[in-house]
């Protein structure tokens, strides 16, 4: 099973999509609230709290923050810059879909 896969399965049937995907509608506005204590980084940590915060809890949340983050950091080099965001409502709704279709997006 992919690691995209195992996050898809681990999202709850019921989280604050919603807010979610309007956290990821601006990409700058969501690195500043992901960028909690203002150093310029956004880690898997930090992304890991925002799906806490809307209701993705437990393993889920950090299973979903390791997908998400891994197809967010661009150039790989282990924190997100704004440019990075654009694509995370993106995944988000492929990791969606592929829950809703048992595995296949």
């Amino acid at each position: 099973m992919s690691y995209e896969q195992e996050a898809a399965n681990a999202l709850p049937s019921k989280f604050d999509v919603a807010g979610l995907k309007n956290a990821f509608s601006n990409p700058t506005e969501a690195f500043r609230m992901l960028d909690k204590n203002g150093d310029g980084r956004v880690t898997k940590e930090d992304l890991q709290l925002l799906l806490q915060q809307h209701g993705v809890k437990g393993i889920a949340a950090k299973l979903l923050a390791k997908a998400i983050f891994k197809k967010l950091d661009a150039d790989k080099n282990g924190t997100l810059e704004p440019s990075d965001l654009t694509h995370a409502n993106g995944i988000l709704n492929s990791l969606m879909k592929m829950k809703s279709n048992d595995g296949t997006a």
